[in-house]
């Protein structure tokens, strides 16, 4: 069962129900369970995460700091979130809803028409505890009581914020990375001989008439006895233990590091620390991300709010990797600003999604919509996209790609073919050979600037660079030609189609 979509309603920064995200599904190929939020700061993209947090567990904020307000700080009535389920949920709620809950779970599930299977569930601020269920013959959310504590029982949710405290997932417990890893390993021990034997000490030892701990025990339990039979009547009291669970047994457990100096984890730098939880992150992928194939698993989502937050890049390089893996067959929801989640042969089977804020209102965009390359999308492509930030790497690819597309692969031709397309030359540059500068000649501003970016050598030039706007305008320029490209490669199209 995978998060299929998310629509949010007045919800913080997001005004209106306009507010729509399609989420990447699993395949089992690499990044394809991976959803990435690019985007300056302030414009929604940890909004996301909490939405989906405020629908599975609620919250104990302050309503009013939930709800979106205007530019004159009015707040309006109400706030929601929507998410949408797809997959085998019928098995999910079979395997984790509470049995009285099953059935009004299941009658909600509903077809598209491609034949995949859907539930929609919607929380609002106007009353937290209820969970609205999607009707799809009536075409309405249903008021169903009782489901708030139910819901949760269907899958899990991660969270690991910017201001996460490492420690934290480093930590046994029931909704942390660790504690999921240690409990499937866990539950796999208890199968083993081992366990067994363990288990039989156990009760040899605390349950067994004739071990040593009993015998003491037994003396208590007499005095007790007599106790409670001379003041309330005839009775046999004795203790019992009950076996602890395997999961008891790492309750207090800590991680210990020793870098020449063995400590706890706790008393590490914030980097190391973060390392460290981020490193549990690519155990999981390989110890418990494959499990699907053994069965039924209860759905697990991870979000994970700028994971490269104290990571060096290489750090940040390997946790990424080990999100594509398990993206492979879990979903993973990650905000960031690191160009190294952003470099990647696997990209394409990635969903990217920029934020923007304008007129006061965050909103979003896929970031597939009008690539710019057919090796799209590109690092300088999405820096250009996400945050406004014109970059030398995407001036040279689409230099570079408007010299293939015009097969004009000399400076001079490839002038010439610009000047066609009304381009101008405005700059002037001056050679160099050997040190010595020649004679200064006219050029456009894309030519101006490409030979900036590849002769740094040339000390003529050095006082005559070009500026952050004309970088800006020089882009702007080069994807209005590749937009040209398109609508005459389009045209042509029509044009053999009708011919």
């Amino acid at each position: 069962m995978f998060i299929k979509s998310l629509k949010v309603e007045n919800f913080k920064g997001f005004e209106n129900d306009a507010n729509f995200l399609e989420f990447r599904l699993p395949d089992g190929v690499a990044g394809s369970g991976l959803n990435i939020f690019i985007g300056e700061n302030n414009c929604g993209k940890s909004t996301v995460l909490e939405a989906i947090d405020f629908l599975r567990n609620g919250t104990k904020k302050d309503i009013s700091s939930l709800k979106y307000k205007n530019s004159n700080g009015d707040q309006l009535n109400h706030a929601s979130v929507e998410v949408e389920f797809t997959g085998k949920i019928d098995n999910v709620i079979d395997a984790f809803s509470q049995q009285n809950k099953k059935l009004v779970f299941k009658n909600k599930i509903y077809l598209c028409s491609k034949g995949n299977t859907y539930l929609k569930l919607k929380r609002t601020t106007e009353d937290l505890k209820v969970i609205l269920l999607w009707d799809d013959a009536s075409q309405t959310f249903e008021n169903v009581s009782g489901l708030d504590s139910p819901l949760k029982k269907l899958f899990e949710t991660n969270f690991i914020w910017a201001d996460t405290n490492p420690n934290d997932e480093a930590s046994f417990g029931a909704s942390t990375i660790c504690g999921f890893l240690l409990s499937e390993i866990a539950k796999i021990h208890k199968e083993t001989n081992e366990y067994e034997e363990f288990s039989k000490k156990f009760h040899d030892v605390f349950n067994s008439q004739e071990s040593e701990l009993r015998q003491k025990l037994s003396v208590v339990e007499d005095k007790i006895k007599n106790i409670f039979q001379t003041q309330f009547g005839s009775a046999s009291i004795s203790f019992e233990f009950e076996e602890l669970k395997i999961e008891s047994f790492f309750k207090n457990s800590s991680i210990m590091i020793d870098d020449g100096i063995k400590v706890p984890m706790t008393e590490k730098g914030n980097g190391m620390q973060r390392s460290v939880a981020l490193a549990l992150l690519q155990v999981y992928a390989e110890v418990v991300a494959f499990d699907e194939e053994q069965g039924i698993s209860k759905p697990f989502y991870l979000f994970i709010d700028e994971p490269e937050i104290c990571l060096h890049p290489k750090g940040q390089q390997k946790l990424f990797e080990a999100l594509l893996e398990i993206s492979k067959h879990r979903q993973v929801f990650v905000t960031t600003h690191s160009p190294y989640f952003l470099s990647s042969p696997y990209l394409k089977n990635i969903g990217l999604y920029i934020f923007k804020k304008s007129d006061h209102k965050n909103n979003i965009e896929e970031a597939k919509l009008n690539y710019l390359f057919p090796w799209s999308p590109t690092w300088g492509e999405l820096n250009f996209k996400a945050y406004d930030l014109p970059t030398v790497d995407l001036h040279n690819e689409l230099y570079g790609y408007l010299q293939d597309k015009s097969e004009k692969y000399n400076e001079n031709t490839f002038e010439a073919w610009l000047l066609e397309n009304h381009i101008s030359k405005n700059k002037i540059w001056t050679k160099e050979m050997n040190g010595v500068a020649k004679s200064p000649y006219s050029v456009t501003l894309m030519t101006f600037i490409r030979n900036h970016i590849h002769h740094p050598e040339n000390l003529t030039m050095k006082s005559n660079n070009y500026t952050s706007e004309e970088l800006l305008l020089s882009i702007n320029q080069m994807i209005g030609l590749i937009e040209q490209f398109k609508v005459s490669s389009l045209t042509e199209e029509v044009d053999l189609m009708n011919a």
